[in-house]
């Protein structure tokens, strides 16, 4: 199967400039690390130093859910309690895949 012209005009970008887009976003990425903006949503950033920061971000009602259904878990209300253990399960993924995704030689990328 032959390539198509994008095809061939892609790949030749990436050939020529590929590495250097590579190392302009992660250098964006490193500066930013440190920036939680609420208009991202929850979500988790490493350090330089392999400390992950995790921004939850709820609005009113969301954060009232949660309380309550920690609360009522607390008292015993079932139900409650199974609300709350898959919102906490959830939390639980966002640092799973953090962990997955950390790459060993984080925050020692080497500039040429």
């Amino acid at each position: 199967m032959e390539e198509s012209s994008l095809d061939v005009a892609w790949n030749k970008f990436i050939e020529d400039q590929g590495e250097s887009i590579e190392k302009e976003i992660y250098e964006e990425l490193k500066e930013t690390a440190n920036i939680f903006d609420v208009d991202d949503g929850t979500h988790a950033k490493w350090t330089d130093d392999r400390v992950l920061g995790l921004l939850l971000v709820l609005d009113e009602d969301e954060a009232e859910f949660l309380l309550a259904a920690f609360h009522a878990g607390i008292d015993g209300i079932e139900d409650a309690s199974y609300q709350w253990a898959a919102w906490a399960t959830c939390l639980m993924g966002i640092i799973k895949q953090s962990l997955v995704v950390l790459p060993d030689d984080y925050g020692s990328y080497e500039e040429d």
